[in-house]
């Protein structure tokens, strides 16, 4: 019986272990791929890629930030 309870606990800690390991992975993965989004977001705006307002509304949901359409027209970069 004892045997059985320790077989199952040493299951239990492994299972956990990887889960833990697994969770540190998956954090380091949405970090870089939050960074990844970032760059191109800069990239667009370097490129002048970014002044759309459709554009802009997906890039705000892909960074998680609700965007709020308002009937302003979006200004130019680099107009005066």
């Amino acid at each position: 019986m004892v045997i059985v309870l320790a077989t199952l606990l040493c299951c239990y800690l492994a299972l956990q272990y990887r889960f833990d390991g697994l969770a540190v992975k998956k954090a380091g993965l949405v970090r870089e791929v939050s960074a990844l989004r970032g760059e191109v977001v800069l990239r667009e705006l370097e490129n002048r890629e970014l002044s759309s307002l459709d554009r802009i509304t997906q890039i705000a949901e892909q960074m998680g930030m609700g965007y709020a359409q308002v009937p302003h027209k979006v200004k130019q970069t680099g107009s005066k």
